[in-house]
């Protein structure tokens, strides 16, 4: 997994931990910008932050939809790390932070879904494993 999502987790679990602990926003926001990569980045990362994120996606995303899963958690990661060590254009690296956003969306609203269905129709979804 990239080192993103490591951060995404961090920041997330310092959300999920004491209330003085402080909130996912305000634990980025005092992360250093040196760069105009780390800014934008930062900026992508409060987008996924902000986002209703279904509990259980990533687990069910890797059973249901296994492509999306190495997309979201392997492939995207993978190419901001490597745009951004070889310091590419700007606007190329934007394009991939748009897409890990567009993608995580995506994947949620994908999960959001199934779990309603699930909820709706249990005696057709009894296999819940993966949500």
């Amino acid at each position: 997994m990239g080192r993103y999502l490591e951060l995404a987790k961090r920041t997330l679990d310092l959300e999920q931990g004491a209330n003085t602990a402080p909130t996912q926003n305000e634990a980025l926001r005092d992360l250093p910008v040196t760069d105009p990569y780390a800014e934008r980045m930062r900026s992508a990362l409060e987008h996924l932050i902000a986002s209703d994120y279904p509990p259980g996606m990533i687990l069910w995303l890797n059973t249901a939809h296994p492509n999306l899963y190495g997309e979201l958690t392997s492939l995207v990661p993978d190419e901001i790390h490597r745009l951004w060590t070889e310091r590419a254009p700007l606007s190329e690296f934007e394009l991939v932070l748009a897409r890990l956003v567009s993608l995580h969306k995506q994947c949620c609203d994908l999960c959001r879904v199934a779990q309603n269905k699930t909820r709706e129709f249990p005696e057709l979804f009894s296999d819940t494993s993966g949500l």
